[in-house]
């Protein structure tokens, strides 16, 4: 199961996403779970049927769930529609530092990479700012990766994953509250998360192969 997270995670890495690898194992097992039942066999017969197309077509259905992220799209080439004020700003390159410092290769090699890409597309956005504004603004589907990685990164924390040898034990739980305020603050700067349907923008692209 853990072989088959893993290219499930690669072909959702092509298209820009990143999902932990273990909550990649609960999905598939659940999967495998419902097919086995509908067609009254084994799990373990039910697993020859999750090959390589199959969990293409997965990546597809999960990127369609989470669109509003546009995922694979090159977010300094999108609309930048929402204002993020300098405070939000600041708190979402801190937490995200926290993201590549927590995210670890043993749990997702990827979230860490993606945390920084995110990083260094919030420093090209704060460069081309306005300084007479009280706000840089950035495309909404940034938002929504940020806030995502963010809430992952908090679950690994309250699940227990090793912090950083200069963080105290005791510090969990404020670390935890902090990243998901972060995330609550991003996510309240969208109006109408998830009122977006229909092809357009959104849309998951077109298989990159």
């Amino acid at each position: 199961m853990s072989t088959t997270a893993a290219t499930l995670g690669g072909e959702l890495a092509r298209i820009g996403l990143t999902v932990p690898t273990d909550q990649l194992e609960v999905l598939l097992t659940e999967r495998v779970a419902a097919v086995a039942e509908q067609m009254h066999i084994t799990e373990r017969s039910a697993r020859q049927y999750f090959d390589h197309d199959t969990l293409r077509t997965l990546a597809r259905d999960l990127a369609l769930i989470i669109k509003d992220e546009a995922p694979g799209a090159d977010l300094l080439a999108l609309p930048r529609t929402t204002a993020m004020p300098l405070a939000t700003l600041g708190a979402t390159i801190a937490a995200l530092v926290e993201v590549t410092a927590l995210g670890g290769a043993d749990k997702d090699p990827d979230e860490p990479a993606t945390a920084m890409a995110l990083i260094s597309t919030l420093g090209v956005l704060a460069r081309d700012h306005d300084g007479d504004l009280p706000a840089v603004w950035v495309p909404e589907p940034l938002l929504m990766r940020a806030a995502r990685l963010i809430e992952n990164t908090a679950d690994l924390v309250r699940q227990g994953c090793p912090l950083p040898p200069d963080v105290a034990e005791e510090v969990r739980p404020h670390l935890q509250k902090t990243l998901r305020e972060d995330a609550a603050g991003l996510r309240a700067l969208i109006p109408g998360t998830g009122r977006r349907s229909g092809s357009g923008l959104w849309a998951v692209p077109d298989d990159p192969s």
